[in-house]
């Protein structure tokens, strides 16, 4: 019984770790201070954008492992503030390629 419990937990920590895969990030931000952190939670890719700057920021998030059609998020991120993009393919991904593009949003660029 303890050897059954033992192939089990092996099993699943293995199949956990076949859905590991290298998360690439491009990062254009215009000069604004803007972090990127990518990172795996489950099948899912997640980047999470963290804006240092006084004023609001857009992002387009570009995902790409491939064989799909590459998906973007849209996303305003606050004065001081983070926001979460998030993207689950629908099929096994051996590598993902993300994009980040960053601007201040409409109208903050006239402001400072």
């Amino acid at each position: 019984m303890k050897r059954m419990k033992a192939c089990l937990v092996a099993a699943i920590l293995a199949s956990g770790a076949a859905h590991a895969y290298p998360i690439d990030v491009q990062v254009k931000t215009q000069g604004l201070d803007v972090e990127a952190e990518p990172k795996l939670l489950g099948e899912a890719t997640v980047m999470r954008l963290i804006n240092h700057e006084p004023f609001a920021i857009r992002c387009d998030v570009q995902f790409s492992n491939g064989p799909e059609i590459a998906r973007t998020r849209k996303v305003t991120v606050e004065a001081g503030g983070d926001h979460i993009a998030r993207f689950m393919p629908s099929r096994e991904v051996v590598r993902m390629r993300v994009v980040v593009e960053c601007w201040p949003a409409e109208g903050e660029a006239d402001q400072q």
